[in-house]
């Protein structure tokens, strides 16, 4: 069981420490925070920090890169595993993080930077040569 653990977690390293920045970042008090004066900027923000996790989590499913292909069972794992982290992100912004609010268009931005990434994924992947 432990090695199957450390096994899982070494294959999945990167998208686990993003996890851990998303978490961090979405935790932090707002005066930690740099002031940024631009109408919907966390927004941006959310989306891009949510459509990396994506692809993070396809990336390190996907034993098919190398050959520019990618199983749609894996895309839609890391869309509800993405999806459902923006969720509980805002819920912890709603019960835990009392300096945080919980915002519906925070999760919608979640959600949504993870479906243009199962979308986009298989064209990063050709760019990138299968490297990613």
């Amino acid at each position: 069981m432990i090695k199957k653990t450390i096994q899982f977690v070494i294959a999945h390293k990167n998208s686990i420490m993003w996890a851990l920045i998303i978490l961090i970042l979405c935790g932090m008090p707002p005066s930690g925070l740099p002031k940024i004066k631009i109408p919907g900027i966390d927004k941006v923000v959310h989306f891009g920090l949510f459509a990396i996790f994506t692809i993070l989590l396809i990336t390190e499913m996907n034993d098919l890169r190398r050959q520019f292909q990618v199983k749609n069972s894996y895309r839609w794992i890391s869309f509800a595993i993405t999806a459902g982290y923006g969720g509980l992100i805002e819920l912890m912004q709603l019960y835990l993080f009392t300096s945080r609010g919980a915002e519906w268009f925070d999760f919608f931005a979640d959600t949504l930077g993870a479906g243009v990434a199962v979308l986009i994924y298989p064209m990063v992947n050709r760019l990138l040569k299968g490297y990613l």
